[in-house]
């Protein structure tokens, strides 16, 4: 059946408007839009008729749809005169008003092809106007022919560009709204429209243009993956160190869950080409979410408060919120992108998926890993307070007359040790420098998430050989650390300043700082961690290094096994290379029954030379302390020189740690003998022999009262001045604790005297000798009691 008779079997009282409705599909300037496209228009509606509610009325739509055609019109133009023409001749022949009403509508329906739920007119006038798109490939060549015929006014590229848009549009959503046409013609339609797509992309991108969208959508997959693990990192994580037990929930495990499952539903509705809101919207919320988020925590922020360090729990919430951002802006371009001209060829789906799930697994991983940095850098910065010295330490003649020169009231100490930059104390959070002229506080350094600094006593504190730096460990004790964060557990300083030369997270053990290097024990090996350049090596030893010194070039560390095995090394600075070795095991009966950390002393570097000189224990005569000396050029032992009657190192309170020094002139050692009865006053030796062959230079027995009789008290309770002589304190007969000089006039206590403009006599009187800790700082003894810290002149 023709087109007229069509019309006439329709209208038939209305053959003039038949006439002049075909004359104006005939029209020159359709090349598509003309009478063969209404005549399968028509067969299209004959075929879902059933599906209509009233299958003439959208027929009669049809016919009117592009009564009026200009190419040149604006978008919808076209569809809107010509639902006017139909509304005014369809009344003037006399169809019913509720009919041409609705023909009107079903005319302007075609603008857009956006039918509602539930209409089902609109639904099989739509499917019948696109169902070009999915008849056979010649015919679907012969349309897309057709409009570019009728855009010939537009040139070849901005045709192209938009011809793709338009396709991509059509393709971001279900073609067809009858379920019909869904299961008969989608899939054809959908193979022209990736055909004709693939003719308008730019040659040189059709490889690969269209996996730049999955790969914007994969990296937002990923970032929302990333986002849900770092939240469920701060929801588990305590708002304060320290915590109580109640306040640690642990990690959430729904948190990765649901953004695992956020982005696999995000995924398949791109996959499966879903409404364009479906992934605008979740764009828009993200970045809506982050930025409020963000806003807030920036708001609940916590400040710095003494006693109360903040947890990674903010800065991996602030992490979340970020990531959200950022998912939601890569999201929007990815779906930007993906409407594109360029990127509109979409790749094969098994293709697609590979790059969207790689995209997403690397972005997540990059995203938690550099979370860590992040989280940690603010956690270092929110919980510590480092303050540097601008003006030099006071300096003023040392007349080592026992003037009180200053005293004052400290709080809990550890150790402290003297510097160029005055006297250093371990506090339970960090370190403070006192002038030691003056004892006014020059600079200080603390951590909040830090509460034990103060337990590690003498070895907590490492000065190097010149006083100029010093290595304070800064173990978390009862505070727990955040899974993933490796914080500072030992802080580089200057001494002078208070500058933060490097901070090192290590499970090891420092053995030697200066300027350029920071020497760590950790087991086998020795690390070497750059202070003031960039030098970092890793080098393995035979044995546990237990003690160690740095010279100009070299490192020089002693590492020793139990079973009789010590070895000296000398390992160049630049990069642990081993210079030379001597086995102390040749020259000495080391004891195979103890810890090797025990019966290895301390190791010094002799000031202006090439020697240094180290402590062994063994146990040959009852237990012999041996000095040793060792020229590092040739790597070759100097001399030996025993101390008998010492007592086994670490065995209960009547043993001790011994203490070696060194000036230009003498080696100083402070070490304790075998005590006859216990709870009775134990002998020391302290002694000094010449640094170039071992011979003695003077030795005294000191006798030191039960009350301070601990294995720490020779490294911690004596102090060597720079003419060579030894302080420390010891109580006197009247029950005063009084400072006693040691040196080659002998043991001469030296009563306080009063200093009126630095304490009154009750206050000197007060000092007591309660695990009495001394040093030397700017030649003046310096001691604390462990309630105050004093300064003699």
């Amino acid at each position: 059946m023709d087109l007229r008779d069509r019309w006439n079997r329709l209208l038939p009282r209305a053959q003039p408007l038949g006439d002049d409705l075909l004359a104006r599909y005939a029209e020159q300037q359709r090349h598509y839009h003309d009478q063969r496209h209404l005549a399968e228009m028509l067969d299209t509606i004959d075929e879902l008729a059933d599906l209509a509610e009233d299958p003439d009325t959208v027929r009669l739509a049809a016919w009117f749809h592009d009564a009026i055609y200009d190419p040149k019109a604006d978008p919808g133009e076209n569809e809107e005169v010509s639902a006017q023409l139909a509304e005014l001749e369809l009344a003037a022949y006399g169809v019913e008003a509720d009919r041409v009403e609705e023909i009107g509508r079903l005319i302007r329906l075609t603008a857009r092809h956006d039918c509602e739920p539930g209409d089902a007119n609109g639904a099989v006038l739509c499917d019948a106007d696109l169902r070009i798109l999915s008849l056979p490939a010649d015919r679907y060549d012969e349309y897309s022919t057709g409009i570019r015929a009728e855009y010939a006014h537009i040139g070849d590229r901005d045709f192209a560009r938009g011809r793709m848009k338009f396709l991509q549009g059509l393709s971001e959503t279900p073609l067809y709204a009858t379920s019909r046409a869904r299961e008969r013609w989608e899939e054809a339609a959908r193979d022209n429209l990736t055909r004709e797509l693939t003719t308008w992309a730019p040659r040189a991108a059709r490889p690969v243009a269209g996996l730049i969208p999955m790969i914007y959508l994969g990296a937002a997959l990923g970032v929302v993956i990333a986002a849900s693990v770092l939240l469920g990192r701060g929801l588990g994580a305590a708002p304060r160190w320290p915590a109580a037990a109640d306040e640690v929930r642990g990690f959430p495990v729904w948190a990765p869950i649901a953004g695992t499952a956020v982005s696999a539903g995000l995924a398949c509705a791109w996959f499966r080409r879903r409404h364009p809101k479906l992934l605008t919207i979740p764009a828009i919320g993200f970045a809506t979410l982050g930025v409020v988020a963000v806003g807030l925590c920036w708001w609940r922020w916590p400040a710095a408060q003494p006693g109360a360090a903040m947890s990674e729990r903010w800065p991996y919430l602030m992490l979340a919120s970020v990531a959200l951002v950022l998912a939601g802006a890569l999201l929007a371009l990815a779906r930007r992108l993906r409407m594109a001209p360029p990127y509109a060829v979409a790749p094969p789906r098994a293709t697609g998926l590979g790059v969207v799930v790689v995209c997403a697994s690397l972005l997540a991983w990059i995203v938690v890993s550099a979370g860590e940095p992040f989280v940690q850098a603010r956690l270092e910065t929110a919980n510590t307070v480092s303050t540097t010295a601008t003006a030099p330490p006071g300096v003023m003649p040392v007349q080592l007359d026992g003037e009180l020169a200053w005293n004052r009231q400290v709080p809990a100490t550890g150790a402290i040790a003297g510097t160029v930059g005055g006297v250093a104390e371990l506090r339970p959070d960090g370190v403070v420098m006192s002038d030691a002229t003056t004892g006014q506080i020059r600079w200080r350094y603390s951590r909040a998430d830090v509460d034990g600094a103060a337990a590690a006593g003498s070895s907590g504190l490492l000065v190097s050989s010149d006083g100029r730096t010093l290595a304070a460990h800064l173990p978390y004790g009862g505070t727990r650390a955040p899974s993933g964060i490796d914080l500072p557990t030992y802080a580089v300083l200057d001494a002078d300043s208070g500058k933060v030369l490097t901070e090192v997270h290590t499970s090891g053990t420092a053995v030697a700082v200066n300027s350029d290097q920071f020497l760590v024990a950790e087991g086998e090996y020795l690390v070497a961690h750059g202070v003031s350049n960039p030098t970092h090596w890793r080098a393995k030893m035979q044995c546990t290094v237990s003690q160690g010194v740095l010279l100009n070039d070299q490192a020089v560390v002693v590492d020793a096994c139990g079973g009789n095995g010590a070895v000296v090394r000398g390992l160049d600075v630049t990069n642990g290379k081993q210079l030379w070795e001597a086995n102390l095991g040749l020259r000495f009966d080391l004891s195979a029954e103890l810890d090797p950390a025990t019966w290895v002393g301390e190791l010094v570097a002799i000031p202006d030379t090439r020697e240094v000189a180290g402590l062994v224990w063994t146990s040959d005569a009852g237990g012999t302390l041996h000095q040793w000396s060792l020229d590092v050029t040739e790597g070759r032992v100097l001399w030996t020189a025993p101390v008998p009657g010492t007592p086994r190192p670490r065995l209960g309170p009547a043993s001790c740690d011994a203490q070696l020094t060194a000036t230009h002139s003498s080696l100083v050692l402070v070490t304790c003998r075998n005590s006859n009865e216990p709870g009775s006053a134990q002998t020391y030796d302290v002694s000094a022999v010449s640094p170039a062959d071992g011979t003695s230079q003077w030795h005294h027995l000191l006798q030191v009262p039960p009350k301070l009789q601990r294995p720490e008290f020779p490294r911690q309770g004596f102090g060597l001045l720079p003419d060579g002589r030894v302080v420390t304190l010891m109580p006197q007969e009247n029950g005063i604790c009084s400072p006693v000089m040691i040196g080659t006039s002998g043991i001469q206590p030296r009563p306080i005297i009063a200093n009126s403009s630095a304490a009154p006599t009750a206050e000197r009187d007060a000092l007591t000798c309660n695990k009495p800790t001394a040093t030397v700082a700017g030649g003046r003894p310096i001691f604390s009691d462990g309630t105050r810290l004093f300064a003699l002149n």
